[in-house]
């Protein structure tokens, strides 16, 4: 409870009210500028985001994909079961795991563009190779290698996302961000669903089909990365230009590098070195763990569920290509669902009722799922399955801007950002247990468990907003709480 003291006078915590800055040196930093900055910031999220997201759309493609292979002929043409499958899947996530914060040390060492361009590159060649594998240990080598190579992607991501962004406009942002992976887990079942139809084309089967174009897209993706994105805040002069030319003039560099400084002096520091120590400090933190925990629990539901969505469809009595395409609809309703939450939360400065409201969802459509009735039409019952869907990973994406904006160094977003990422795969290793063999179709069981995960996460969430609650009201002196409210 010491650390959490320390946390809370430093930084008078306050949901309604923007923290006050870092009591750190200003550098002499003078803001002299006043309508110019929106529009720097508007041009800042133009050129930035459409880069990280589409990064983003290639990871999750590559990991994601084994949803619609499993409505392939995978398990027959490699004589395996779906619960074999499932430990694939739980080594990919095993591998994101080890390499999480290992990934965000080197990051930190040699820059984020060399960094996320290597790994952008390393995962899709293991991505495109997936589709020669013949053997059940060959898919298992390749699952664990394409976690290893995906580790510490999205929190490296995250990181330097927030070295161009003040704290109050990082929400927003970070579910932008998310935005590549809803739309890779969208799109990618209507691509999968196409390449699907290849199924004998040059003697492949549809799902190698489907590991081999979609691996090359992610190679297309890492050369379009490397070129494209912008070294460090202020600095706009991207690799295809050999320095020549910038994003930014100037004047707009000069404005992204100091409001940011201004907001927080912390990021004057650039590359940061992270240290045993800065991880035990993250690590032995309550208000963290709460955080870590939340995604840990909810996400282990949803992992569960989506992975088996188009094989749920599928037992409807759509066909494999149906299938695909129908399980792409709630995340497109998901993705509006998302952007109207996260506005909300930036707009109004508060994280937590809308972390809540997220599993809000979650609880009910799982219950609904759960009590469907099985002599409905395959049109109502997909409907339900939608409707279930919607809520996607919504609350874990809240939950890390709900994270981020209380970091207080440099050090503790990086290390936070990767134990929150950490959970979200940590989940996908249990959640990939919750359907099995023996329950299809129905999935009762299934079912039952996600239900009960979803009521555990909403208690969580709960939980930890009632101690930020608390906490701001120790904060903020009594005669100006209402002033502040």
């Amino acid at each position: 409870m010491a650390d959490q003291d320390t946390f809370d006078e430093k930084h008078k915590i306050s949901e309604h009210v923007i923290d006050s800055p870092p009591s750190e040196p200003d550098h002499g930093i003078v803001k002299d500028w006043d309508g110019e900055e929106s529009a720097v910031r508007r041009k800042i999220d133009f050129i930035l985001i459409p880069i990280l997201a589409v990064a983003f759309f290639a990871l999750q493609m590559d990991r994601g994909n084994i949803s619609a292979v499993l409505t392939s002929s995978i398990t027959k043409d490699l004589n395996i079961t779906t619960n074999q499958i499932n430990i694939g899947s739980q080594l990919l996530s095993a591998g994101i795991v080890l390499s999480e914060i290992p990934s965000n040390i080197i990051m930190q060492r040699i820059g984020p563009r060399v960094w996320l361009s290597g790994q952008l590159f390393a995962w899709g060649l293991v991505a495109t190779f997936q589709a020669f594998v013949n053997s059940f240990p060959a898919y298992l080598v390749t699952r664990i290698l394409l976690g290893l190579c995906e580790g510490g992607f999205i929190p490296g991501a995250l990181y330097y996302l927030s070295t161009w962004y003040k704290k109050d406009e990082t929400s927003l942002r970070t579910s932008l961000f998310f935005y590549g992976q809803m739309f890779a887990s969208a799109t990618s079942s209507l691509i999968s669903a196409g390449l699907l139809q290849l199924n004998g084309t040059h003697g492949m089967e549809g799902w190698r089909w489907i590991f081999l174009v979609e691996g090359l897209i992610t190679l297309f993706i890492a050369i379009v990365f490397t070129l494209l994105v912008p070294p460090s805040a202020g600095d706009g002069r991207p690799l295809i230009t050999f320095g020549r030319w910038s994003y930014f003039t100037e004047r707009e560099s000069h404005i992204i590098r100091n409001r940011v400084l201004l907001d927080d002096p912390r990021k004057a520091k650039g590359h940061i070195q992270i240290s045993g120590s800065d991880i035990w400090q993250t690590v032995k933190q309550p208000r963290i763990l709460q955080h870590v925990f939340v995604t840990l629990v909810s996400m282990t539901g949803f992992t569960g569920l989506t992975q088996y969505t188009p094989s749920m469809i599928k037992g409807l009595g759509f066909g494999a290509v149906k299938a695909n395409a129908l399980a792409s609809v709630p995340v497109y309703c998901g993705m509006v669902w998302l952007i109207v939450l996260s506005y909300a939360a930036d707009k109004t400065r508060h994280r937590g009722p809308f972390v809540l409201l997220a599993i809000t969802w979650n609880v009910i459509s799982y219950a609904c799922l759960r009590t469907r009735n099985p002599h409905a039409s395959p049109w109502h019952r997909y409907g339900v399955i939608a409707v279930a869907n919607i809520s996607y990973c919504s609350m874990h994406i809240l939950n890390v801007g709900w994270l981020s904006f209380y970091c207080c160094t440099p050090q503790e977003r990086s290390v936070s950002m990767a134990l929150v990422v950490m959970a979200a795969n940590c989940a996908g290793i249990a959640g990939s247990q919750i359907f099995r063999t023996s329950d299809a179709p129905k999935y009762l069981h299934g079912l039952t468990a996600i239900c009960s995960i979803a009521s555990a996460s909403w208690v969580l969430a709960f939980m930890l907003g009632i101690q930020y609650y608390l906490r701001r009201q120790k904060a903020v002196p009594s005669d100006n709480v209402e002033a502040k409210a």
